[in-house]
């Protein structure tokens, strides 16, 4: 959406980082986390920091804005879909012209349970990864990215928070930018859920109006959350069939295609193993069409 300033690219989702360390003409690193600011100064009980992935960007090329969100101490932020209750973490990009923005990637939630219902989130730092898309056509130089950060904080009461942080990136007209390789980074990177089909025997089907995910894994429990959509509503898991490592946990769901406004809705969640954050999570998605019955799932 271009105009005669930036245009702005504004991506809502709704359901629910450090140093340049690669040689050559760039900036001075800057300083990722300043110093913890006090509690009173944060309202919203939580804040935000932004940087990218890459020394600098070239033409075409797909880099991260990376938005890592920390919850004060004993409090909670929510993933994309908060679950039961809460409100999901939403961002609103402004990029350049020219420049195109991705649906956020976000790492494996807690679970929080409560008299409400199961819902979401992250009690510490977590970092969410922004896809954005450089034009073909670039020139020498900075361009800014203003990243404004929504969400809902909870304890015992919940408040509401917002954001503004901006990152500059430098720009090459002909050379795409190497990515950075700090510890920082790679520990965020590794707790974001990966496709299916790098899951051993990993696929995802829709048979009616049941999602089946099969695979091979030893760890345990596996559990299914998925992402509430317009026309899309999750009813509560079947019973798994376990045999030996291999499983297939059927998802049943409520699919409403004039709700949704199509003949395709996106059946998208996360396949959780094991308790803790750092074990493995990965994302499952299958295309249900209403005249054919076709779907097609990532991992198949």
């Amino acid at each position: 959406m271009a105009n005669s300033r930036r245009s702005l690219q504004m991506f809502i989702f709704l359901p629910l980082m450090a140093a340049l360390c690669v040689g050559g003409p760039l900036p001075e690193t800057p300083s990722f986390f300043p110093e913890a600011p006090e509690e009173a100064e944060r309202p919203g009980r939580a804040a935000t920091e932004v940087r990218t992935d890459v020394g600098w960007v070239g033409p075409s090329q797909t880099f991260h804005v990376v938005v890592a969100i920390t919850p004060d101490s004993q409090w909670h932020v929510y993933w994309k879909n908060p679950g039961a209750s809460g409100g999901p973490t939403e961002f609103e990009i402004r990029v350049p012209e020219g420049f195109t923005v991705g649906e956020p990637q976000f790492p494996r939630p807690s679970i929080f349970r409560s008299n409400e219902g199961n819902t979401y989130g992250y009690g510490e730092t977590a970092a969410i990864f922004i896809p954005v898309t450089a034009p073909e056509i670039l020139h020498d130089g900075t361009v800014e990215i203003e990243v404004t950060t929504l969400w809902l904080a909870c304890n015992k009461n919940c408040v509401m928070g917002e954001q503004t942080k901006t990152v500059e990136v430098s720009t090459n007209a002909t050379m795409k930018g190497p990515l950075h390789k700090d510890l920082q980074l790679s520990k965020w990177e590794e707790a974001l859920p990966k496709p299916l089909d790098g899951l051993a025997g990993g696929i995802v089907t829709a048979i009616g109006s049941t999602i089946y995910i099969s695979g091979e894994s030893q760890l345990r429990p596996i559990r299914f959350i998925g992402v509430d959509q317009k026309g899309l509503h999750f009813e509560p898991n079947s019973e798994m069939i376990i045999d030996g490592d291999s499983f297939r946990l059927p998802v049943p769901v409520k699919l409403d295609f004039t709700a949704a406004r199509g003949d395709t809705i996106v059946v998208e969640g996360l396949l959780l193993f094991g308790r803790k954050n750092t074990d493995p999570s990965y994302v499952v998605r299958v295309e249900v069409n209403s005249t054919t019955n076709y779907h097609n799932g990532e991992g198949n």
